[in-house]
């Protein structure tokens, strides 16, 4: 049975994906780097198998989500949503369930401590664990752990940092509205 994904998305999401490495489509324009998906990161084009241990990343509304690729067109990955605030464990996902009909990328990373076989063994040693937490425990947690054997989340990083950024912004504006003395009247 072929499943039929819904077509109607962005432009930057087509990836039309069926099940399966072969299925996987390569959208009809070349992406832009948005929401998370790094600039080094490499699009995987259709019918190309990723790697064995492979850290993968497919855009979502307002994230991007993570997995680490084991091989027979699966991804070890948490589940990139908390479902009616119930927690969901770390599962083995076919290709096409991972994207959700978006783009995949493959996170290029410049000196992984482990190599690929490692990375996936490490992955699959995870599988069943049901400790997600947002900030701390999350899919990109788990693929940085794989891969670096270091617990991190750039994106979360990034939104922890915006209120200083946005502290830094408001006072430059702030600055620059301020009307300057003049030094002669003192």
């Amino acid at each position: 049975m072929v499943l039929e994904l819904n077509t109607a998305r962005s432009r930057h999401d087509r990836a039309y994906l069926r099940g399966g490495v072969r299925d996987a489509r390569r959208p009809n324009v070349d992406e832009p780097s948005h929401g998370g998906v790094g600039c080094g990161d490499r699009l995987l084009v259709a019918g190309e198998e990723p790697s064995i241990g492979a850290h993968l990343v497919t855009p979502r509304r307002g994230f991007t989500h993570h997995g680490i690729y084991v091989g027979r067109g699966n991804v070890v990955t948490y589940r990139s949503a908390v479902v009616r605030w119930l927690r969901r464990p770390v599962e083995e996902v076919s290709l096409a369930r991972f994207a959700l009909g978006r783009a995949i990328r493959i996170r290029v990373h410049a000196s992984p401590r482990f190599d690929g076989t490692e990375v996936a063994r490490r992955a699959c040693s995870r599988v069943g664990e049901n400790r997600y937490r947002l900030f701390t425990n999350n899919c990109e947690h788990l693929c940085e752990w794989c891969m670096q054997d270091e617990r991190r989340s750039y994106q979360i990083e990034q939104l922890l940092n915006l209120p200083r950024r946005l502290v830094r912004v408001w006072n430059g504006a702030i600055t620059a509205l301020r009307p300057q003395r003049s030094s002669a009247l003192h």
